[in-house]
Order: structure tokens, then C-alpha cells, then sequence
């Protein structure tokens, strides 16, 4: 099923997407995502066994239902979002934006040794770093170009997972992968010019990874990037994107600046739990923005 939703995606999704009118693409985005939680029934008993070990709740509590009712549209129409990514800049379609605390990002860029932006996998990530680079904040995003994705079948595997892979490079423009030699090397070039790198910290691709509890459950994170903004000197500023295209808001948190230990472990550790418990917080706030409850 994934690799059909993929085929389906890839290919005629993409082409209705150049052609309709975007308010009937919208009408569409909006239809598909009020069948969709219907549907997906294995993802969402998932997702609701997810949500309340999270929760410290019972899988059968309605706000937990609620959730994941507006997980799955969220979801439906973060992929109309990528789908529509040109024409929404070219056509001028993103009116309702709203940016928070912009000071602390131009604070933290203020000592001229750029800012290396923390966060987790929202839905309104893409979208929101395609408007901060239209508007003066173009930001390298540090991606897998490789993830490991247990739903797919061997076309999937094969072809389409690489045919989405780019895809979404094409949505973002502005990346560098993981498994690239100098994935490390670009990021401190980037930082070291004044400019921004984000990572996503809800993911353990990174040779350095961190274990601990979050979310009711044991969980790995990157912690790799904390070496790189150690080299650049830079802070770290959090980072928060919820809605979609129609009412889009992005946040700033207050700029972290990293504390320094004698060890490497504990340098990780120490700083790698300040993003956390900002990130946790954010989900808990937001719970149907976040991307990765099923995915752990």
C-alpha cells in the first residue's frame, strides 16, 4: 500500500497539482483528509497506543481520538502543501503567516557567527523554511537521504523511496545529506559565513547518539550537531512551525547558549537535554503537529 500511495503521489498527484486551480486542490487536500483517518486503520491504532503511552492516558480516552483525527488531516495536507510548494511562492498564495519572537533569531545572528536552529519533525516544517528563505533567513536543512522505512515494499525500496527522497530536495532547495563526507564541513561553512543550519533532533542518524526517556518511552537522539556548533562558536535557537498553508505560524525560542563540559559525553548530554525538554514540551502543546509519533 505504501509503495502504491507513493506511485500514485509521484506521478498523477504531481501533474493535477501544476494544473487544477488551487481552491479546487484545496477542496480536494481537505476531502482526502476527512477520509483519511477512516482508513488508516493499523497506522492508527498506532498512533493511538503511541499517543498514550505519551499521555500517560487509556488508548480509549476521546482526547486521544481527537488527536489523531487531526494528526492524519494534518498530515494530508502537509503532502498537498510539498505538492504545491512553487506555485504557492510564484502566485503569491501564502497571505495569513505570523513569525514569534523574530528577535530571538536576529539576536542570536547578531555576534555574526550565524545560529544553529533546534527542532523536531512538524508538518509545517518545509513550508516554513521555503518563507523564511523568501524572506531573508534561507537555512540548510540536514537531512537523511537514506531512512530506513519498514512499510515499504521492494518498488519502494527499489525506486520510489529515492524518487521521493528527491522530491523533497526539490521542495526544500536548500540541504545537505547525512551520509554526504562533508555533511559536517558544509554545516560549519554555513555557520561560520552567519548563516543558519537547522536540524531535527527526533531522529538518531547521527554517529553520536543519545539515549533517554521522552514521551513515556527510551528514545535515541542526535547529538552530533552539538560538536559542529561548538567548532562555530554559535548558539542554538528553537524552533517551533505549526498549521499549513492557509494559517501558517513560526516561533523562536530563547537562544541557547551551549555549555561547555570537559568531556565529550557529558558536553552532549548536558546541552542535548536543554533542546529536549523544550522540544517535549512543544509536542505536548501541539501534539496533532508532530510528525514522528508513529514513526518510534
Amino acid at each position: 500500500m505504501k509503495d502504491v500511495a507513493w506511485l500514485v503521489y509521484l506521478y498523477p498527484a504531481r501533474w493535477i497539482a501544476r494544473l487544477l486551480p488551487i481552491p479546487w486542490l484545496y477542496a480536494l487536500g481537505d476531502a482526502t483528509a476527512a477520509l483519511s483517518s477512516a482508513c488508516l486503520g493499523a497506522p492508527r491504532k498506532r498512533l493511538l497506543e503511541r499517543l498514550s503511552i505519551g499521555f500517560d492516558t487509556h488508548i480509549a480516552d476521546p482526547r486521544l481520538r481527537d488527536i489523531a483525527n487531526r494528526y492524519f488531516r494534518n498530515a494530508i495536507l502537509r503532502f498537498l502543501d510539498d505538492l504545491l510548494m512553487g506555485r504557492l511562492f510564484r502566485e503569491g498564495h501564502l497571505r495569513k503567516v505570523e513569525i514569534v519572537h523574530l528577535n530571538n533569531l536576529t539576536e542570536a545572528l547578531s555576534a555574526g557567527k550565524g545560529a544553529l536552529l533546534v527542532g523536531g519533525h512538524f508538518f509545517a516544517g518545509r513550508l516554513a523554511k521555503r518563507y523564511l528563505a523568501e524572506i531573508g533567513y534561507p537555512c540548510l536543512s540536514v537531512r537523511n537521504h537514506d531512512p530506513p522505512d519498514l512499510w515499504a515494499g521492494q518498488l519502494g525500496l527499489r525506486l520510489l523511496q529515492k524518487r521521493y527522497v528527491a522530491f523533497l530536495g526539490e521542495v526544500l532547495r536548500d540541504e545537505v545529506s547525512i551520509q554526504a563526507p562533508d555533511c559536517s564541513l558544509k554545516m560549519l561553512a554555513r555557520l561560520r559565513s552567519g548563516g543558519l543550519v537547522e536540524c531535527l533532533v527526533d531522529a538518531p542518524f547521527s554517529r553520536e547518539v543519545i539515549h533517554r526517556k521522552f514521551l513515556g518511552g527510551d528514545a535515541g537522539f542526535s547529538a552530533g550537531f552539538l560538536q559542529v556548533a561548538k567548532l562555530a562558536g554559535c548558539p542554538l535557537v528553537p524552533i517551533h512551525y505549526s498549521g499549513n498553508s492557509r494559517r501558517l505560524s513560526i516561533e523562536f525560542g530563547q537562544p541557547l547558549r551551549l555549555e561547555i563540559t570537559p568531556e565529550r559525553r557529558s558536553f552532549a548530554e548536558a546541552n542535548l537535554s536543554k533542546v529536549l525538554c523544550i522540544l517535549e514540551e512543544q509536542i505536548r502543546n501541539y501534539p496533532a503537529e508532530w510528525d514522528s509519533w508513529i514513526r518510534w
